[in-house]
Order: structure tokens, then sequence, then C-alpha cells
């Protein structure tokens, strides 16, 4: 069975880059040292890309401690000098927010709402309200939790786009105290919400994205808990029918991470709902260069039924699965089918540094190596993740004619490559 771990955390880093300022604040100190620490991150990667360098996952975590450590000292220093007052409370729960201290976050985000009657309005004190329900998720306490978020959806003004992450955070902490009733009432209401929420941005698509990837696993297991089979069914079912519209390969692998624990299979869900008629043509990436094809948009290959299929060289599952997509290729390239190999520059091949002619040159050896008839995309650093949300290699996007996404692969399973190819074959008859 899915484990729920790190979902509340991830609620908790989405949260904060929606922090609201007064416009008395910007001339106060502890307002200035908020803004130096929410900053330092991105800071800090301007720098290092201004030398010129790679930004590594390394160093976002190293960065991460660092606003930490940074958060944390400030915060003390501050608190030293004595109990701050007014709006300053606020923005030193803040500090303490972004320290993860989260006994003096929530203490002094409740000291900074004691100033105010229980029905005050104002973004800043629903926002406390907010970080109140949020921190107190993070303790345990789903009782308060719940009652800081009717303070808050009672209060004014609600900005509904906050609702569903709300709502996600306190289902998760009703869940884990097995409250699930309740868990089910707050996390369907924030699943339906999402489906009537559109995202402006690459950030807001991807964070509607893992709040989907939080409320699939803390929804399908309160299903279950609470023997309601066919409930958790038709979630899993229309979460993956709502992968193929965003699209995201994550929400995808979600999905199918549950299907595997339990007693349904893909066939099944793939016979309770098909939303694609509805459904956007996929997102353009931004293509740096091509191998074995002039270069062109996928808007171009409209006509076509599209197999986009993200790999890399270094990706062991990723080769193992060449023959079966020269197969496909063999197969069905005379009825309309076409594959497009989409991978990146990683700046290494076979465990030696290269520059950009140099792994374009080796890319074109690594395609007559394992015969591949069909071209690779080059896509721009972070184009295939932060577009069609992917997290693992390979990963195959399966479009129609229309460029609408129909089926999502991961992996190089069996089953999947089964099912991928049997809905090749429906696409090509419609």
């Amino acid at each position: 069975m899915i484990i729920l771990r790190l979902l509340l955390l991830v609620s908790l880093l989405m949260f904060t880059g929606e922090v609201v300022f007064a416009q008395s604040d910007k001339d106060q100190p502890v307002f200035n040292r908020y803004k130096e620490v929410e900053g330092f991150v991105s800071v800090k990667i301007q720098e290092i890309r201004a030398e010129g360098k790679r930004v590594t996952s390394d160093d976002v975590d190293g960065l991460e401690e660092k606003k930490r450590a940074l958060a944390r000292k400030y915060a003390n220093e501050i608190l030293a000098a004595g109990k701050p007052t007014g709006s300053e409370r606020y923005y030193l729960g803040l500090l303490f927010f972004l320290a993860e201290d989260t006994g003096k976050s929530l203490d002094l985000m409740k000291d900074f709402l004691s100033q105010y009657p229980h029905n005050a309005t104002g973004e800043l004190i629903q926002m406390a309200r907010s970080y109140c329900l949020i921190l107190s998720a993070r303790k345990q306490l789903p009782d308060d939790a719940e009652k800081y978020y009717q303070a808050w959806i009672n209060g004014d003004p609600v900005i509904k786009s906050r609702q569903p992450k709300l709502e996600n955070v306190l289902s998760i902490a009703l869940f884990k105290k097995q409250q699930y009733d309740k868990a089910i009432r707050y996390g369907q209401e924030a699943f339906d919400l999402l489906k009537t929420y559109e995202p402006r941005t690459i950030r807001e698509k991807r964070d509607v994205e893992q709040l989907y990837v939080n409320l699939v696993e803390v929804l399908a297991l309160s299903y279950k808990k609470s023997k309601k089979d066919d409930l958790a069914l038709s979630l899993l079912a229309e979460a993956r029918a709502r992968a193929f519209t965003i699209p995201s390969a994550n929400l995808y692998r979600k999905v199918m991470e549950f299907v595997k624990g339990s007693s349904f299979s893909e066939k099944k869900l793939m016979q309770k709902i098909e939303s694609y008629e509805a459904a956007s043509p996929a997102p353009e990436i931004a293509i740096v260069d091509w191998i074995g094809q002039e270069p062109t948009k996928f808007e171009q290959l409209r006509g076509k039924v599209v197999l986009l299929d993200f790999w890399a060289t270094w990706c062991g599952p990723c080769i193992a699965t060449f023959p079966r997509l020269r197969g496909l290729h063999k197969k069905f390239k005379d009825k309309g089918f076409v594959i497009v190999g989409v991978t990146e520059l990683y700046g290494s091949g076979d465990g030696k540094p290269m520059s950009k002619l140099e792994e374009l040159d080796y890319l074109n050896e690594f395609k007559r190596k394992y015969d591949l008839p069909y071209p690779f995309a080059i896509a721009e650093d972070g184009q295939d993740a932060s577009k069609y949300g992917i997290n693992a290699y390979p990963t195959t996007f399966l479009l129609d004619r229309k460029g609408v996404v129909r089926y999502i692969g991961v992996g190089a399973g069996g089953e999947e490559a089964e099912n991928l190819e049997s809905m090749i074959n429906k696409i090509i008859k419609e």
C-alpha cells in the first residue's frame, strides 16, 4: 500500500509563494529580514548561472539548508531583542516557518491573530489563519486545523485558488488521525474545485498537478479504508483522465502506483471514463535541435498519431524499450503513426564530459548504434519536466491526430506496452 509521506511538507512548500504584504510593511526591519531569506535561493541560483555554471539538485539542496539556517539565525536574533508588535509578529512567524520551527511559528501566528476580534477581516489576517491551519496540521492537531479552516472560509477575502491547498492539508491531517469521512469530505471538495481552476503559468500548472497527486493518494486511501471501492475506482479513473489533460506523467504515475497495489487494473480505469473529447492539444516544447528530421513543431505533426518518447542515453530501462519502439515503428509507420524520441543535452556521454557539438555527434552515433529509425528532438533544459510533469524515464505520451494526449506510459513494463499498442490501434482506426 502507498504510504502518505512528505505530502504535508509539499503542501507547506507550495503555500510559501503566496505570502501577502501590507503597504506599510516595507520599512519594517522584520519584514526586510523575511524578504531577504525568502528570496535567498533564487538570488544565489542567479549568481551561479551568471558564472556560466549549471545548477544541480545538490546545489539547490545546499542552498535550501543555508536558507533554513539564515531564517533560524535572524528569527532568534529578533526574538532575543524583544517580542515584536503588530504585523511584525506575522513576519517573525514566517521566518520561523522558513526555519521549520513549527512550534514558534504557530505561537507567533496565533499571537498575531489574538490582537483582532474573531470575525476580523483582511488579507494578512486570512493568511495568518491559513498558516495556523497548516502548522496545526503539521503538529498533528487536526481539530485545531479544522477550526482555523472554518475561520478562514467564513472570513474575508476568501481567495478561491487557495481553498484546495488548505483542504488538501486538512484532508491529510484528518486521514492520519483515521477520521476518514472528514478526510473524504475536504479532499473531494478540493479535487472538485481544482477542476474549475485554469492555471495561467507553468508554475501554477505544476502546483495544480502536485495537488492532484496529493489528493489522489489521500482520497483513494480514505475510500478504501471506508470500504467504498467503487468511489475509489471512479476517483482513480477521473484522475487518470485528468493526467492526460494537464498533461502530467507524475499524476499518471501516482494513479498507477495505487492501481498496482490494489485490486483494480488500468483496463478497468480505461472503461470507466475517457474525457479526451474536451481536452486541449499537448503543449509545445522548446526544441533546440533535431537529429534525423528537419526542424519542426509538434503542431505540424497534427493529422498523425504521435508517440513522444522521453528518454536519456544514460537510462538503462530506456534502452531496454528500443526493440519495442522499433517494432511499433515498423508495424504502424504506414498508417499515419510517428515516433519522436525527446531527450536533452546533459553535458556528458558514456561518463565523459562533452561540449554541445560533441554531445550532438554522440547522439547521432547512439541513434545508429541502436538502429533507431525515428528522429530525436533535443529539448531545452528542463522543458520535459516542466511542461509534461515528468520525473522518471522512460515516459511516453501518445497523441491523437488532434494533438490530444490519449495515453501515458511510465517505465518499461509489459502490461503498459500492451495497453499502449492497444490504444495506438484504437486511435489509428478513429
